[in-house]
């Protein structure tokens, strides 16, 4: 059975196409928030190295937020800090005695500096305040 040259081509021209719609789809890996009016609010993409960096109000649930949660610097910069500075992940007490002397080493200071990206998650571009009161 021979097909005809033309339903040959829009068969590969199908496939071509089916294949790029489903890798253009994995690559918009992007999850927008819309408000109820349909403007869109927030968003959390993927950038280059595979981090997802947004809004931590784009998230629902406790330990869905981005790598990278975008901050705004005190001279109004826009940019990203990572979750685990964000949260001080690395300082978090494990025992009841740990969280007595976190706290008291939490209110000798009134802010701790971390430092904020750009969505790459690799260039500084400013440091962000995290204020303890």
């Amino acid at each position: 059975m021979k097909l005809k040259s033309s339903t040959m081509l829009l068969t590969i021209i199908g496939a071509f196409t089916f294949v790029g719609l489903v890798e253009l789809s994995n690559k918009d890996s992007d999850v927008i928030y819309f408000n109820t009016d349909g403007e869109k609010k927030y968003e959390i993409r993927t950038n280059e190295r595979g981090q997802t960096y947004g809004s931590n109000l784009a998230t629902t649930e406790y330990g869905d937020e981005p790598d990278l949660i975008k901050v705004e610097s005190e001279d109004g910069k826009i940019g990203y800090v990572y979750k685990e500075d964000f949260y001080d992940t690395s300082n978090q007490p494990s025992n009841p005695e740990e969280a007595v002397e976190y706290m008291k080493n939490l209110n000798k200071t009134k802010y701790r500096v971390i430092p904020m990206y750009d969505e790459n998650g690799v260039s500084v571009i400013d440091t962000f305040k995290i204020w303890n009161k």
